[in-house]
């Protein structure tokens, strides 16, 4: 997957990365916390669970998020709260209770990521040579995850009030990083979130891109199409 001919990516002083189905599988990470919430639930707030059952409480939360005004749908933090309020004003429950500990026990295991098998050696091996950071529009903080001290900053789109590809997080994402937009390498596995809304910031791009996805978008193209992280270091010059 990688180019005959690969561009020239000596000017690169950062590199940033999305973090969920890049750095590690979102879904095996969404299911453990969801299922860590529910068992909370049953002892905590048992009302929740006489009214839903498991998968039922994930559609609800789903519907919410889906329904939510398209300027708000960036923060799912935010969003998540205000779903585990309306769900104990239903449920008969405590809401500070569900929005406060309730969701601490699903952050918490949100965070309890395993990371993809080269993730921790690629990451080692360019933070001697790049500042790293994050771009997500997830809730995941990596600082908490066991990557978390492989990089120099994050921006989440709940904090920064914007979410992939919209300019204003890679913006964001400069600004943390200090050098120009077009030495930073943003490596990401949605074709539109990621790879275009870094190229039209600027960035440059690399798309991670296991399952060997044709590239419909036309031009721009990513500078690189990764089918493993594993391929990073060598692209950008470094001997493994």
């Amino acid at each position: 997957m990688l180019p005959k001919n690969p561009p020239d990516l000596s000017g690169i002083r950062c590199l940033t990365f999305d973090l969920d189905d890049t750095l590690w599988p979102v879904m095996p990470v969404i299911h453990h916390a969801e299922a860590r919430f529910y068992a909370w639930l049953r002892e905590h707030a048992p009302a929740v669970c006489e009214r839903f059952d498991a998968e039922a409480l994930i559609q609800a939360r789903t519907a919410f998020i889906r329904a939510a005004p398209a300027h708000e749908r960036h923060d799912l933090t935010r969003l998540r709260k205000q779903w585990l309020r309306e769900l104990a004003d239903t449920c008969g429950c405590c809401p500070d209770h569900l929005s406060g500990e309730g969701f601490e026990v699903f952050w918490h295991a949100r965070n309890e990521v395993t990371p993809y098998p080269e993730a921790q050696d690629v990451l080692e091996q360019l933070g001697r040579h790049f500042r790293l950071g994050a771009i997500s529009n997830g809730n995941a903080d990596v600082f908490r995850t066991p990557l978390g001290h492989h990089f120099d900053f994050a921006i989440a789109a709940g904090e920064a009030g914007a979410a992939k590809p919209d300019p204003r997080i890679f913006h964001q994402a400069r600004e943390q990083a200090g050098v120009t937009p077009g030495a930073i390498l943003h490596v990401g596995d949605d074709s539109t979130a990621d790879v275009l809304g870094a190229l039209q910031a600027g960035f440059r791009a690399a798309w991670f891109n296991p399952q060997s996805l044709p590239w419909e978008h036309g031009h721009p193209r990513p500078c690189l199409t990764l089918g493993r992280l594993g391929q990073l270091p060598h692209q950008l010059g470094l001997e493994t």
